[in-house]
């Protein structure tokens, strides 16, 4: 695999047959815990603004492009159009490696009753999977000491060999930093709501929408109040941002 650097962030050019002999390796061969990111504005513009972010980005073992605004920057930057890979995406992938070795998963997020149907869902679609922990923390977990040990512990026994975990950016990320090799699972994910959207408690935008990279509208129609601030008030004016940067940097080179 190619990568591109964004800021000092290495974007990986994958496409799902690569990545998917790249998770098998990491699986079976490799002794490292493994902090996988799917990278898209929001993570772009949380890197930009939280320096404990930034490094847990540039160190990250594989960063996929997840938004198609980090495949526009990239076009712009490099004249190279990368193949988007969601979070959703990989979510199945990995599951779906539960035919080829059997797999242990843990999920960590969301709500009771989403986690209840992980639970039953994941292994009726993914016979190879079994699932050695469902945990869902109260919000903000982390900051309480007894609740944090709590599930660390949990996950500590269970050994799994797959983490996901759904808290949202950029506190997923930091907390798979911070404890994935005390866990010693092989692959660490933050997934966001993957597990919302797998469990069919939230609806995931229609085909169509997805490919024409027009998910995020579909998000902010049906969750205005919790995504308005994020997508037009944050997320466009960075885009534009970023955008005119790159172009203008271009310029000078040429």
């Amino acid at each position: 695999m190619y990568s591109y650097d964004l800021d000092g962030i290495q974007i990986y050019s994958s496409d799902l047959t690569e990545l998917r002999g790249y998770l098998l390796n990491s699986l079976v061969n490799s002794g490292n815990s493994k902090l996988i990111i799917t990278f898209n504005l929001e993570f772009y513009r949380n890197a930009t603004i939280n320096k404990d972010f930034y490094s847990v980005c540039r160190n990250a073992d594989l960063v996929i492009p997840d938004g198609i605004s980090i495949i526009h920057f990239l076009k712009l930057k490099y004249n190279k159009r990368l193949t988007r890979i969601t979070g959703n995406d990989l979510f199945r992938l990995i599951l779906s490696l539960g035919t080829t070795l059997p797999l242990k998963i843990a999920f960590v997020g969301s709500t009771d009753k989403v986690v209840e149907i992980l639970k039953n869902k994941v292994p009726l679609d993914y016979p190879g999977c079994k699932i050695v922990a469902a945990i869902s923390p109260s919000f903000l977990f982390e900051n309480n000491e007894e609740e944090n040990n709590r599930v660390l512990q949990q996950l500590i026994i269970s050994a799994p060999d797959v983490l996901f975990l759904a808290l949202g950016n950029p506190r997923q990320e930091l907390w798979l930093n911070k404890y994935k090799e005390q866990i010693g699972s092989k692959l660490n994910i933050g997934v966001g709501a993957v597990f919302d959207f797998y469990s069919g408690y939230k609806r995931r935008s229609p085909k169509l929408l997805q490919k024409l990279a027009l998910e995020w509208a579909w998000r902010l129609l049906h969750e205005p109040r919790r995504l308005s601030k994020r997508y037009l008030v944050q997320g466009i004016p960075f885009y534009i941002k970023k955008s005119l940067q790159i172009i203008l940097k271009n310029g000078k080179k040429s």
